[in-house]
């Protein structure tokens, strides 16, 4: 037991002064303030050790928060250049082998209708692509719709309109759009823009 006393005296010798050690006595007879100090001691160096492994652990997070912040703030910042001024318009929607009578056009073309009107914006963004801006003209395509709508096949393209990528682009939006279920099943539709600039 005297033993393990001892020892326990040597080992708080670290945390204690100089006169405290060399005195030789053991611990159970140290002063009360010096017990206090040793706890004391214990504690600030337990603190001084953990503290930077605190502090390194948080700044690689800190650092790669500050990144993606960094990273981030140029897309959000980034704006759609402005539409081109031109009006566009359907001058045409014919359905092969349809009905020809008002109210059988009207429901075989309102899907359609309903289908390509939404994307006019990104129609006109193709006509930033065309070599003369200031003309304007038609786009006419063939597309197959199939029964149960969704993204139509481009059969056929027709256009007096040139420009490098504004066929390309065309097509693209096209082939983007999502169709509604057709009236009467697999449909052909010959569907016609007209791109007019403003003055």
């Amino acid at each position: 037991m005297r033993s393990s006393v001892r020892l326990i005296g040597v080992l708080s010798c670290a945390a204690l002064s100089s006169a405290a050690c060399t005195s030789g006595a053991p611990a159970s007879e140290a002063p009360a303030s010096s017990s206090q100090e040793v706890a004391s001691a214990s504690l600030s160096v337990a603190a001084s050790s953990s503290a930077p492994a605190a502090l390194s652990t948080a700044a690689p997070a800190a650092a790669s928060v500050s990144a993606a912040a960094s990273t981030a703030s140029p897309a959000a910042s980034a704006e759609a250049p402005p539409l081109p001024k031109v009006g566009v318009k359907n001058i045409g929607i014919h359905i092969g082998g349809g009905p020809t009578d008002d109210e059988g056009m009207k429901r075989t073309k309102g899907p359609i209708k309903r289908s390509v009107e939404p994307h006019f914006d990104a129609f006109k963004r193709c006509f930033a692509k065309v070599d003369e801006p200031k003309k304007g003209g038609d786009v006419s395509v063939d597309l197959r719709v199939e029964k149960e709508g969704g993204k139509a096949s481009l059969k056929k393209y027709k256009s007096a309109l040139k420009g490098e990528g504004f066929e390309a682009c065309i097509r693209a939006v096209y082939e983007g759009i999502d169709f509604e279920k057709p009236a009467d099943g697999a449909t052909m539709v010959s569907y016609s823009l007209r791109f007019t600039p403003e003055k």
